[in-house]
């Protein structure tokens, strides 16, 4: 699977630009390296891979596949504790008095914009996808900040993104609990091998991972009155994923792939073949689980 985790959301507006100008409105968020004092950057950079001034999209059976790149300048705590302490004592020792809390963050500041432009820059890519069709935004994240960053770097690009978490008519951890404690999932999904648990009262928590959740155990908490926050579940058997109580998917994984061109010596093709599966897979998948879920919630609900 291209992604192993992802969110979820729901376009609630017709997304139908050209190709043409797509690109011109990624292009004005384009990925910029930090440079100087700047501490980060986020923008787009082509999804097409060894294309380095490829175009900004790979549009691949409806699907829109985008690529960003994530830098941020980490300044070590340490140096950065020294420097400040430095300028404290060379302060306090030509004035004659110790400096103030707010005179220290001053200092603070002035001696983290003289290490950032020494500092060596980190970065990260995350990719998403846009399906006009099924009206869907899914990013390849498993941070929420970062799904939020992608989100507002679409939002820059286009001047307005907007876009909701799926209303779904049950609740989340309520339906997570129920399949917990009746073993009983609507078709064709079956119940995986992880759920965390939480008591609603203390926020106490119980994590099970590899574990079977068809146990008594497992039954005898929640009779007790903890509530199921992320759920292991199974789609036709072979796709695996976990499932928060905020619909993020974490760990995803097809045991059987059908993938023809994993040796494939052409990356396009086997980016195109890897999107492909992911997105029809996803086509199908969603819908149902939202369904599961109680279907979604409607203007008028």
């Amino acid at each position: 699977m291209l992604f192993k985790n992802a969110y979820i959301y729901r376009l609630t507006h017709a997304f139908d630009y050209t190709h043409e100008a797509l690109e011109e409105h990624l292009a004005t968020r384009a990925f910029v390296p930090c440079a100087g004092a700047r501490a980060s950057s986020f923008g787009w950079i082509s999804p097409v891979p060894e294309i380095d001034d490829g175009p900004f999209s790979h549009e691949v059976a409806g699907a829109i596949l985008l690529k960003a790149k994530r830098e941020d300048k980490i300044v070590p705590p340490s140096a950065l504790n020294d420097a400040i302490v430095e300028r404290v004592r060379k302060l306090e020792s030509a004035e004659g008095r110790p400096l103030r809390a707010k005179e220290k963050q001053g200092l603070k500041e002035v001696a983290l914009a003289e290490l950032l432009p020494r500092a060596l820059p980190r970065s990260k890519q995350v990719m998403g996808y846009i399906s006009p069709r099924d009206r869907l935004l899914v990013i390849g994240t498993s941070a929420s900040s970062e799904a939020e960053m992608f989100i507002d770097c679409l939002r820059d690009s286009f001047s307005s993104f907007p876009v909701t978490i799926p209303q779904v008519k049950s609740k989340p951890s309520d339906a997570f609990t129920h399949w917990l404690l009746h073993r009983k999932l609507p078709e064709p999904f079956s119940l995986g091998d992880q759920c965390d648990l939480m008591d609603p009262e203390d926020t106490s928590t119980v994590t099970c991972r590899r574990q079977d959740l068809a146990t008594g155990e497992i039954r005898q908490h929640i009779e007790a009155g903890k509530i199921c926050t992320r759920i292991g579940l199974r789609w036709h058997g072979d796709l695996k994923f976990a499932i928060d109580r905020d619909l993020a998917l974490k760990q995803i994984k097809v045991e059987s792939s059908d993938d023809d061109t994993e040796d494939d010596d052409d990356p396009i093709a086997r980016l195109d073949a890897a999107f492909v599966n992911m997105t029809l897979e996803f086509s199908r998948m969603l819908p149902a689980l939202f369904e599961a879920l109680g279907g979604e919630k409607q203007a008028d609900d």
